[in-house]
């Protein structure tokens, strides 16, 4: 401090005004208003009170403007979920880093002074140092340092072409049956620095990462909504969606092909394009409410599109719930159909995807402990153990056949039983079985009972789903399943008799059970299917108000 400077302090802090009012007049001089700055005396930081809000005359501070809060594996599982590893940034890394001047060139125009490097030495400090903000560096590590921290979206301090085809088509994202608020960001403004810039380019990261994410699995968590949801969703990671970016000629290419690639997919996403173009010219209240429904129900039958395996499989077996029919489709034309009956209500053929690998002739029934409880303890309660042989129904116990007439089950333990019905013509499961093992017991199955093939509503199984024309249906998959063989239907009916024959295939063929209560029909047409076990209502309830 200077000399005069220092007798300032001094003589405000000791003697106040009055040692300077009773200076000789010729020995004032001026001070530099940094001097008289300097000279007041402060006290310690520690008794300064935090500043608030009403200090700035708000009510409360503003939110961040760029990143806004999006989900993450880290909300869920925090104790599970670690921070790839990576080097650390150095002191030396931190001390050479040049201050930030403020932009030489304002609203929206290029800035040659934040160059790309320091953009990038400011990702690295975001996404690097210890105690940083966990979720970003949880999320985009991965990516960014293994481009050397350099951004993708921004250049010359503002958004880049590529970052402007992404807003473009983020902006877009209604269409899909997304929801484009959740992808919007707020551009910085005033002065820019490399550090706000480095976070405008986290948050496009972040939205097109999110947007990704939506696109390819959804945004509910299936097993979350039923038990009767055994699915997977496809669902790309953060380092995979910014990568594709990264490399695709066209960004918006690369966004849409995050979505299913399936033709269901596309003909409902036409459909909803068309739904609100007729909504937007719509008069009356009423009915643009009831339009909007609609459009509800489509945008959570396209969400479960996004449930589904990328690959359906060139040949495939397509069973929709909803419309109670067998589908074997060969690239996208059905090849055969057939009526079937599925599930009821209290008892559904579940969603999932599996592989069928072998049929069963002549099969036996093995009756699950659930549907004896359910179906027939009570007959057999009320009418005798005679029940189960009236129905040819065997009862076992420890691998041996016992009298069911001799069993009081009003109070037997009937978990200590085994019950098969043997093969023959009035066995529940008909000729044959059509196997794709997995954790449900669900298979597909002729049956002696061919009336209900007749009704309109077919939901009437206790959850596996019967076929009205196995034996067309058998030789059609074994022809797939075993090329270069010739499976006739004389073939297929010399394997009939009283002893259970299995044919496997030589290569396995994709099932999938799906639940879709809106498709298009080969005339282009919209098809509007009952939602029998309430999947779409309870779908379209956590689209709407659910945590996504």
């Amino acid at each position: 401090m200077h000399l005069r400077s220092a007798f300032l302090a001094c003589a405000l802090i000791g003697s106040g005004s009055l040692a300077v009012a009773q200076a000789d007049p010729a020995q004032r001089f001026s001070l530099a208003g940094w001097e008289v700055e300097q000279a007041i005396p402060r006290p310690p930081v520690d008794l300064v009170a935090p500043l608030a809000p009403r200090d700035f005359g708000l009510a409360a501070f503003p939110a961040a403007p760029i990143l806004a809060e999006a989900p993450n594996a880290d909300d869920e599982a925090p104790e599970t979920v670690q921070a790839p590893a990576i080097p650390q940034p150095t002191e030396a890394d931190f001390a050479a880093l040049p201050d930030d001047p403020p932009s030489l060139i304002e609203d929206g125009q290029p800035d040659p002074a934040i160059t790309t490097e320091r953009v990038a030495q400011q990702l690295r400090i975001l996404l690097a140092r210890p105690g940083g903000e966990r979720a970003l560096q949880q999320q985009f590590n991965a990516f960014y340092a293994g481009r050397g921290y350099a951004p993708l979206f921004v250049r010359d301090g503002i958004v880049s072409p590529r970052g402007q085809a992404a807003l473009t088509r983020l902006g877009q994202a209604g269409e899909d049956g997304l929801d484009p608020a959740a992808y919007r960001i707020q551009l910085p403004t005033g002065l820019r620095t490399a550090e706000s810039v480095a976070r405008l380019e986290l948050a496009l990261a972040r939205a097109v990462s999110l947007y990704a994410s939506h696109a390819s699995g959804g945004r509910t968590d299936p097993k979350r909504l039923s038990g009767y949801f055994d699915v997977a969703p496809p669902r790309i990671d953060t380092a995979g969606a910014l990568d594709a970016v990264a490399r695709a000629e066209s960004v918006s290419v690369a966004l849409e092909g995050f979505n299913p690639p399936h033709l269901g997919f596309r003909q409902l996403r036409a459909k909803l394009i068309e739904m609100r173009g007729e909504r937007r010219e719509m008069t009356t209240t009423e009915a643009t409410r009831r339009h909007a429904l609609r459009e509800r129900d489509l945008i959570a039958n396209l969400e479960r599109w996004r449930w589904l395996p990328r690959r359906l499989g060139d040949s495939h077996i397509w069973v929709n719930s909803t419309e109670a029919h067998v589908n074997v489709v060969q690239g996208t034309e059905v090849i055969h159909r057939t009526r079937a009956v599925v599930g009821r209500a209290e008892t559904q053929t579940p969603i999932f995807s599996d592989a069928m690998s072998f049929i069963v002739v002549n099969p036996s029934w093995h009756v699950p402990i659930s549907i004896v409880r359910r179906s027939m303890l009570g007959p057999a309660t009320r009418n005798g153990g005679g029940y189960f042989a009236r129905r040819g129904i065997q009862v076992t116990q420890g691998g041996r056949v016992v009298d069911a007439s001799t069993i009081d089950w009003a109070s037997a333990n009937v978990g200590r039983y085994s019950f098969r019905q043997p093969p023959g013509t009035a066995n529940a499961l008909g000729r044959m079985k059509f196997m794709f093992p997995n954790r449900h017991a669900i298979y597909l199955h002729d049956t002696p009972s061919r009336g209900d093939f007749s009704r309109s509503a077919r939901a009437l199984s206790n959850g596996c789903v019967r076929v009205q024309n196995p034996e067309e249906l058998a030789t059609l998959l074994l022809g797939i399943a075993q090329p270069g063989e010739t499976w006739t239907l004389g073939r297929l009916r010399s394997l009939y008799g009283t002893g259970e024959r299995s044919v496997r295939f030589r290569q396995t063929i994709p099932i999938h059970l799906v639940y879709f209560t809106m498709t298009v029909d080969s005339s282009g047409e919209l098809v509007e299917l009952p939602d029998i076990y309430g999947h779409n209502a309870r779908v379209r309830t956590a689209l709407a108000g659910g945590r996504v």
